[in-house]
């Protein structure tokens, strides 16, 4: 049976930080042709943050048209899959790890979650390129 549904997800940390801004979603958008080459359906990034925030920052990345944004305003999606962390030391707060995950029809695939929250080493889009 062919696949219905295939999803590449990410994380971040928050909208406008460093790291999420300058490597992490501009992985995804620059990559996103070679994940619909390999079937992907959607590319999605998910932040512990509200859906406004989230909508203008995607506007400043100009990554709006290539990455669908959703916001976790609580983090309850997060501690559910148990991918919360408490970053109050860089004065943010409960928020996520920073990861990424191949999802098809529902079942995780791949889920790469990053040691330390100033990475991108597992949780990039060439990693999970690979994976797919």
């Amino acid at each position: 049976m062919e696949s219905l549904i295939r999803f590449a997800f990410t994380d971040v940390q928050g909208a406008y930080t460093g790291v999420c801004s300058a490597q992490h979603v501009p992985s995804y958008k620059k990559n996103v042709d070679k994940f619909k080459a390999k079937g992907i359906d959607s590319v999605i990034c998910v932040a512990v943050n509200d859906p406004y925030t989230l909508n203008a920052w995607a506007e400043k990345l100009e990554a709006k048209d290539a990455i669908e944004f959703y916001g976790d305003f609580d983090g309850s999606f997060h501690k559910s899959l148990d991918l919360e962390v408490d970053l109050s030391a860089a004065l943010l707060g409960p928020r996520s790890h920073r990861w990424s995950a191949y999802v098809v029809d529902g079942k995780v695939k791949a889920l790469n979650i990053e040691s330390a929250p100033s990475e991108v080493k597992v949780s990039g889009a060439d990693v999970i390129l690979e994976q797919i």
